[in-house]
Parts: C-alpha cells; sequence; structure tokens
C-alpha cells in the first residue's frame, strides 16, 4: 500500500498484493492520517475485504472515506464517469469526457452529453446524446426511453408515437448506422 499526501487529505493506493492483515497494520500506525479525507485508487484487483480493512480503519479515526478509483492514468484514458445522484431537471445539461449515470429521472429539455455511455437508472425524457466524439459502441440505458431525440455517434433518433412497451428496461444501441431501442434482457 502507498500513501501520500493531496489537497485536504491522503491517497492510499492498494494493488493485489495488500490483504487486510498488512492494510490494517500500515493504517493502526498511522490513524491521524485517516482522520480527513480519505480517497483510495485501486490498481489491478483488490479483494472486498481489503477494502473493507481501509473503509472500517477510515471509520474508526473520524475521516470520511470519499472516493475508491482506478489510477489516474487509467482514468484519464476513458475520461471520467459523471454521476448525478438526484433527478434531472428541464434546462439542466450534463456533460462528460466518459460516461454519465443518473440515479433517477431526466426530465424533458434536459440534455445528456457523454463520450461514453448513458445510463439512467429512471426514465429518460431529455435528449440524450452518447458517443459525442464518435465512439459507435456507446449505449443509452434506461428504466425506459421517452426521449424526444437520442443520439449515438454521428447517428441521430427522433422521437416515435412517445409509448414504450412494456415496464423492462430499455437500452439504446447502433445497429447498421441506425439507432434501435430495444428491451434490456
Amino acid at each position: 500500500m502507498k500513501v501520500r499526501g493531496t489537497r485536504g487529505g491522503i491517497l492510499l493506493g492498494l494493488d493485489q498484493r495488500d490483504t487486510p492483515e498488512s492494510v490494517e497494520t500500515a493504517l493502526s500506525s498511522n490513524r491521524q492520517l485517516l482522520e480527513g479525507r480519505v480517497l483510495v485508487e485501486v490498481a489491478g484487483k483488490v479483494e472486498y475485504p481489503v477494502l473493507e480493512a481501509v473503509a472500517n480503519r477510515v471509520r474508526e479515526a473520524g475521516g470520511e472515506l470519499v472516493e475508491i478509483r482506478p489510477p489516474a492514468a487509467v482514468e484519464q484514458a476513458r475520461g471520467e464517469t459523471v454521476i448525478v445522484s438526484k433527478t434531472v431537471r428541464s434546462g439542466a445539461r450534463i456533460e462528460s469526457s466518459g460516461s454519465v449515470v443518473v440515479l433517477g429521472d431526466v426530465n424533458a429539455g434536459a440534455e445528456l452529453v457523454a463520450n461514453d455511455d448513458i445510463i439512467v437508472l429512471g426514465l429518460l425524457r431529455g435528449v440524450a446524446h452518447a458517443g459525442a466524439n464518435g465512439n459507435e459502441k456507446a449505449v443509452i440505458w434506461a428504466q425506459r426511453i421517452l426521449s424526444p431525440q437520442l443520439r449515438i455517434g454521428g447517428a441521430l433518433a427522433q422521437a416515435g408515437d412517445g409509448r414504450s412497451e412494456g415496464s423492462r428496461p430499455e437500452v439504446a444501441l447502433l445497429e447498421d448506422a441506425r439507432i434501435v431501442v430495444r428491451p434490456w434482457d
């Protein structure tokens, strides 16, 4: 495990060689470092008990575990994922150099633009543009897609009749240069 100071906290670097015991040993002697904001970078496959050991030590020290992420080099290569933990209101525009994940609905009049995928854990009524940088493998996934306009890469699809079939989640993707919306299995 590597420890590095950041503005307003510390960054713990974990990799597959770390064990719950090695993390416990390293952090128990440096409890004061865990009293503020703690970020964790995970390189490779790290087992859950290792992350759990870090979270327990941070909690015991009175600190705040604010983020678990891949190393910065990997994050830059794919772009950042923007996570919106509420409904996106009309007039709002959310952009990301990676993916966009919305933990709510996207109201009509709102716009989502992502270089990678768009995932909406509610109803998608606003405009969505996945693969904005030309990524034709990007998808748009939502509980229901009721959007007036979808874009994936350079392809555009206008609204249909406004009725969505069933109550299963839906995915929009490119097939033969056309956007297809279908139930997600």
